[in-house]
């Protein structure tokens, strides 16, 4: 697919809710973004890994589950899940997978580490992203959400910093989250998986 192609396709993508979800396959393909050599490695476990996410069984699971607080974040923050349709390529959504699981996973992210989807919460969850060090570029972007921070939030630079400290030293000690095929543990409990993922313990 060429360059023109990709960029038409996430056009299209972007202005169609239903064709939401295979923007970060596209946006990947045409930057050729990839996480470090380590990190690919270990996302062979999820490469083509997209389930679909049935918000109507995230109800009915007992509150402090992941699947429930993952389905009560994106309703209060009146958000969707990252679901792809199916249309693309499997080759290049398996090619892809840094930037596939990164957009999948992300609001999951949200719920595990305890950010709100505030400003500093955003600051905190990229200060997540990187400590956990996918990327050369994930990590500069979570330095430029901190530098953002007078903008967006100007009355709660203080948020940020601590929430940007806290979340790159959570980042650091806990296991490779873009790895973790995260649907799987839907029903788990959040103290429990935190605990397993090295989410627990002191910020």
């Amino acid at each position: 697919m060429t360059r023109l192609e990709l960029l038409r396709k996430i056009r299209e993508a972007q202005a169609n809710p239903a064709l939401i979800g295979d923007v970060p396959v596209y946006k990947g393909e045409l930057s050729g973004a990839r996480a470090r050599p380590e990190v690919e490695a270990q996302l062979d476990r999820v490469r083509g890994y997209a389930p679909p996410v049935d918000l109507d069984a995230l109800a009915q699971l007992p509150d402090g589950t992941l699947g429930r607080e993952y389905l009560r974040f994106l309703q209060s923050n009146k958000l969707h899940p990252i679901v792809l349709t199916g249309n693309c390529d499997p080759e290049m959504v398996a090619r892809n997978a840094f930037t596939v699981r990164y957009a999948i996973i992300h609001d999951m992210v949200h719920v595990l580490t305890g950010f709100d989807a505030s400003w500093p919460g955003e600051v905190g969850v990229w200060a997540f992203v990187g400590g956990q060090n996918y990327s050369a570029g994930f990590r500069l972007t979570a330095i430029v959400a901190l530098l953002f921070a007078p903008l967006r939030c100007p009355l709660r630079l203080g948020a940020a910093w601590r929430s940007f400290r806290r979340g790159w030293g959570i980042g650091k000690r806990a296991k490779l989250l873009l790895a973790v095929r995260l649907e799987d543990e839907f029903a788990r409990p959040l103290d429990e998986l935190r605990a397993e993922l090295g989410l627990a313990g002191p910020d």
